[in-house]
């Protein structure tokens, strides 16, 4: 019995290809992701799946015409011409971030992904600074002018492509998991999580602001706040939001929330790229 028990379970790990296992993590990454999606279409019946790109504007007639008005003559366009000049300008080794990224066009739409070689996800922004910093410039850090220029200018050069993200493994659903923990853990002295903000509670106004909704958060950065008066990533936002719950963020482009950028971008499969764009 023990011999035939044995022989079952080495089957059925023999069974278990590396395109079985990828077809698991897939299944079981897209059937968290319908659960997400459909709990925010039930709370917005008139929303199309497309708007939410628009985040909060979506909801609202009045500052979706606002939101038009403002890209009319969008802040953030000298940005996106001092980005394009640094992705070619050489640096300190003669090489520039163009030579180590590759084309512009599209490179935006390739992240984040999963790298099998080193077991974590890839983040475009922490990629940005990996090659100027091994190129020999050290002002290419989190936050700086120069890395906001950078992927305001990417994220031009992907609009209109569409949000692709895989979990193509075992690895990877646990940091897609990881991520969405991430997004339902509360914390700080206000023990709030982002889903309590943006999930049970979007839609509902916090003093002069609408919260907005949970999808459609990745394809929009980096963002030009009008409250900061500049570009904000999507990596400093997290920070902003858990330092809001009075806690003390995680370390940008750590694993804590590059995993949360992973599984909201998995979440905005199929939405269109619109980044950099305007939010209060």
């Amino acid at each position: 019995m023990m011999n035939k028990l044995l022989t079952t379970t080495l089957l059925a790990l023999a069974l278990a290809t590396p395109a079985a296992q990828a077809a698991d993590a897939s299944a079981t990454a897209e059937a968290q992701a319908k659960e997400f999606r459909d709990f925010t279409y039930k709370r917005f019946p008139d929303v199309k799946p497309a708007d939410y790109i628009y985040g909060a504007y979506a909801l609202n007639e009045d500052s979706r015409a606002q939101f038009d008005a403002i890209n009319e003559f969008p802040p953030y366009e000298s940005a996106i011409a001092e980005g394009k000049v640094l992705w070619t300008k050489p640096l300190a080794n003669g090489k520039s971030l163009q030579d180590c990224l590759g084309q512009a066009k599209g490179l935006r739409a390739m992240y984040p992904f999963f790298d099998d070689k080193t077991n974590k996800v890839r983040i475009l922004g922490a990629d940005v600074m990996q090659c100027a910093q091994a190129y020999g410039d050290d002002k290419f850090i989190p936050n700086s002018k120069e890395v906001k220029s950078v992927l305001a200018y990417l994220a031009s050069e992907s609009r209109g492509m569409k949000v692709d993200v895989t979990v193509p493994n075992d690895k990877a659903l646990a940091a897609f998991e990881d991520g969405r923990t991430r997004w339902f853990q509360k914390t700080g002295q206000l023990n709030l999580s982002c889903a309590d903000c943006h999930s049970y509670h979007s839609g509902q106004r916090l003093r002069s602001e609408t919260l907005s909704p949970a999808i459609g958060k990745t394809a929009h950065f980096p963002s030009w706040r009008i409250k900061d008066d500049g570009l904000v990533p999507l990596q400093a936002r997290f920070a902003g939001c858990v330092r809001d719950t009075r806690a003390k963020p995680y370390t940008p482009y750590g694993p804590e929330f590059s995993n949360l950028e992973y599984f909201l971008s998995y979440i905005d499969n199929g939405l269109v790229i619109t980044g950099p764009a305007v939010r209060k």
